[in-house]
């Protein structure tokens, strides 16, 4: 901003105060009395250049950087980057441990990657397991790296992790088997969350098929296997409720079997509930929907595929909204939902769910998919009319929807490709409707990171000890931090590393 200097003494004083006030009234984000109660600011180890300016990827964090002496700072080009070609990531050919503060209770974890060979590190010998507490949550091999293709972006891994003290423990195990085997990763980055937000131990769960509900204790972990927008557009962690969750379109996952859906935007203002917190989901995935045209025939339906890991039980949480002007009491529109090739509902009713239109509401599903198998499952979610529903619209909606891998009784969430691949159904691949799943050889191809979804896939190895484990502290006393509403912050970190033997 230009300022003219015609009367350069009276105005120096007023324009000396004026400026300062503009930057902090236009240019920081909301302090932390304006951000929701039910969070504290996250934490994140981002092993980027130091002489690097920081960008906006980990908001609202404090950052770290360790004392390299004993864990190696390396990098490697990325072609598909013109602006900051040069990445790096920390590497340990030894276990070590980050170490975070956290509030107790659950807490999401996001592990950041970029698989590809770093100088001096190939990357087919990144063969390791990460654990938190009695938590394996990633386990890779040489297939792991098979089907990732360099120039996608970073691949982020979420978890939600259950803490009964004050640290979070991040414990990386470079594989025995194997000689030079190492572990790595980019950033870290941790959020704490509501208590109740996607487990309520109190709350059986539908169990899709069975007659009995499901139970999820308080000690299950989850790992986010997809996060999706319906119908609508990329909602960043930014424009989440506080928890920076990324929501993602469903162009890749829709596959309907005819062409009678539609994408339907809200004609109605969308208001707050008792019966959901705010914080759920953003907004603008409410503001939105697919829809089947006006139809009563059950023989349309919306279908979407979302392929999963073999050997684990899922949460689906479906989001739904009545968000159409014409809908105004019990009864007016209502369908049935299919998770699985089994009936989830045969009289799903929205606006009798939430006691209106405009009022925002979820409902959570459990899927056993327990059973081994090979190759890519897939868990299907198909909305359909009501056979002999006397609705006056019998066009079903779908707002959002979340799906959640849950750990096994051996508290493992590790499965096949920890790195994201994402198998993309050919467009012309018809959905068969007795099928119970969709196992089949397709061409696949890795979307990773903000404009597409990220599927998550690991596979577990054994887990061995070695000695002169590394750990790296990480708390209030030892590290300096700054805020994010800083656009070009300096990096302060003191980590503490320390040598721990056995």
């Amino acid at each position: 901003m230009k300022t003219e200097n015609r009367n350069e003494n009276s105005l120096l004083a007023p324009i000396t105060f004026l400026i300062p006030f503009f930057f902090i009234a236009c240019c920081t984000l909301p302090s932390s009395a304006d951000k929701p109660s039910y969070f504290i600011p996250s934490s994140a180890f981002d092993c980027s250049q130091p002489d690097s300016s920081q960008d906006a990827e980990l908001p609202y964090s404090k950052r770290y950087e360790t004392d390299f002496s004993s864990v190696t700072r390396v990098y490697a080009i990325d072609p598909s980057n013109r602006e900051k070609p040069r990445i790096s990531a920390c590497i340990s050919t030894k276990k070590f441990s980050f170490q975070f503060p956290v509030s107790d209770g659950p807490n999401f974890l996001r592990l950041h990657f970029k698989p590809v060979t770093y100088s001096g590190f190939d990357v087919s010998k990144a063969l390791f397991s990460i654990s938190v507490g009695p938590y394996t949550l990633i386990t890779t091999s040489e297939s792991s790296y098979s089907k990732y293709f360099p120039n996608s972006d970073y691949a982020i891994r979420e978890f939600c992790v259950n803490t009964d003290g004050q640290i979070l423990n991040v414990t990386f195990t470079p594989s025995p088997k194997v000689l030079g085997a190492y572990a790595f990763v980019n950033k870290i980055e941790i959020v704490s969350m509501p208590s109740k937000l996607y487990i309520q131990e109190d709350a059986p769960l539908s169990l899709v098929g069975k007659p009995s509900p499901y139970s999820m204790p308080n000690s299950t972990a989850l790992e986010m296997m997809h996060r999706v927008n319906i119908g609508g557009d990329v909602i960043s962690d930014l424009e989440d409720t506080g928890m920076f969750r990324r929501w993602t379109w469903d162009d890749d996952y829709f596959m309907s079997n005819d062409g009678n859906t539609s994408i339907v935007e809200s004609e109605i203002q969308i208001k707050s509930s008792l019966l959901v917190p705010a914080y759920a989901a953003p907004l603008q995935v409410y503001t939105s929907a697919r829809t089947i045209l006006h139809t009563t025939e059950s023989k349309y339906r919306a279908t979407w595929l979302f392929p999963v890991d073999y050997g684990f039980y899922y949460l689906v949480r479906l989001h739904f909204c009545e968000i159409s002007r014409k809908i105004n009491e019990d009864g007016q529109r209502v369908f049935s939902i299919y998770i699985n090739n089994q009936t989830a509902e045969d009289h799903a009713d929205v606006f009798n769910w939430s006691h209106g239109a405009g009022i925002p509401i979820y409902r959570d599903y459990v899927v056993n998919f327990s059973s081994y198998g090979e190759g890519v499952k897939y868990l299907s979610i198909a909305l359909g009319s009501t056979d002999g529903s006397s609705a006056k619209y019998g066009s079903p909606i779908l707002n959002g929807l979340e799906i959640f891998k849950l750990s096994d009784l051996s508290n493992n969430l590790a499965g096949p490709h920890p790195f994201g691949v994402m198998v993309a159904p050919h467009p012309h691949f018809s959905v068969r409707d007795d099928a119970e799943s969709y196992d089949v050889v397709i061409v696949s191809r890795v979307f990773i990171g903000v404009g597409r979804q990220e599927v998550s896939r690991v596979q577990k190895e054994a887990n061995g000890t070695m000695n002169d484990d590394l750990r790296i502290m990480i708390d209030n006393q030892r590290c300096s931090g700054f805020d994010i509403s800083d656009p070009n912050p300096g990096v302060e970190f003191s980590d503490i590393m320390v040598p721990t033997g056995r």
